[in-house]
């Protein structure tokens, strides 16, 4: 099984995504109620080595050797947790760039690390940034994202005004809303004004579609959600099937799907179009894996996720 290339996993941002994992476990600065990955086992803001780059890089390299006709539509440096916490960040896009030039290199980040000068500049080599930005309400973003004690929403604000300065890439902002924690009028109008000299690409607007870390599904209503999309002119993201390269058809390897699993829950047919995997033969990978107790299965009333087991 992989340590750290994952995927692809289907992006409703990026496409056919390859991920990148620079941290080897749940590891971020914040215990957001809703991550989809689980809660954070070490919660921290030191950076360190978590993932040694040269590892990674190995791994990224055999990939593409084991998958010549296989080209995602990004290489996307992510994890359980915040990737801007490995040591080795700059290092690792600097790599993976020069090992496929011609695959444009994304970012997963919640934006706590974007006051650091260095964590910028290391930044600056990717093509995309995807930050978050739930809150701009200090008492919505302790409860909602419960980051390390002492971080302050007024400097991750700044960390990513200074970064949208510089930057000649894509920034990708995702707001992610919880009915009665972040969806409030003082956030709304608070977001508003801020975004209006953000330099920004695009606004995108989610909300959960799947059990989080601590709470359940908590959607906001239409009515607000409509609000929201209209006053940020923000698009709101469903999983879209954007093939800009053949996917070459593989075999449904059990280890191959936890990997991916284990990062980012999925339906059926998000794993088969990502992997190239036929829908039967996954059927039966993933019914045996749920047998074996290794995921369990979440029916939001419109989809079945497979999750791994106790996320």
């Amino acid at each position: 099984m992989p340590d750290y290339i994952f995927g692809p996993v289907l992006s409703s941002r990026l496409g056919r995504s390859l991920g990148i994992d620079l941290l080897g476990g749940r590891i971020c600065s914040f215990d957001c109620l809703y991550c989809e990955s689980g809660p954070t086992l070490h919660k921290t803001m030191e950076r360190k080595n978590y993932a040694d780059p040269g590892s990674v890089l190995a791994e990224f390299k055999d990939w593409l050797a084991e998958n010549p006709e296989t080209e995602p539509d990004h290489i996307t440096l992510g994890g359980e947790g915040e990737p801007c916490l490995n040591l080795g960040l700059g290092e690792i896009i600097h790599g993976v760039k020069k090992l496929a030039p011609h695959i444009p290199v994304a970012v997963l980040t919640n934006s706590s690390l974007l006051a650091d000068a260095q964590v910028r500049k290391e930044l600056m080599q990717a093509d995309t940034l995807l930050p978050s930005l739930d809150t701009l309400i200090q008492d919505e973003f302790l409860l909602l994202n419960r980051p390390c004690c002492g971080l302050q929403i007024h400097d991750i604000i700044r960390g990513l005004q200074l970064f949208c300065n510089d930057f000649s890439g894509q920034v990708l902002l995702e707001i992610l809303l919880v009915s009665g924690i972040n969806d409030s009028l003082e956030n709304l109008e608070k977001t508003a004004l801020f975004i209006k000299d953000l330099q920004h690409q695009r606004v995108d607007l989610t909300c959960m579609s799947r059990p989080g870390a601590h709470i359940k599904q908590k959607a906001p209503d239409h009515k607000t959600l409509q609000d929201w999309r209209q006053t940020l002119k923000a698009a709101i993201r469903s999983v879209q099937v954007r093939q800009k390269h053949p996917v070459k058809k593989r075999s449904a390897r059990p280890s191959t799907i936890l990997d991916s699993i284990r990062r980012r829950p999925q339906t059926l047919q998000q794993i088969c179009t990502a992997l190239g995997t036929a829908p039967g033969e996954t059927a039966t990978v993933l019914e045996t894996l749920a047998g074996n107790g290794e995921i369990q299965v979440h029916d939001n009333g419109k989809h079945k996720f497979y999750i791994i087991k106790g996320n």
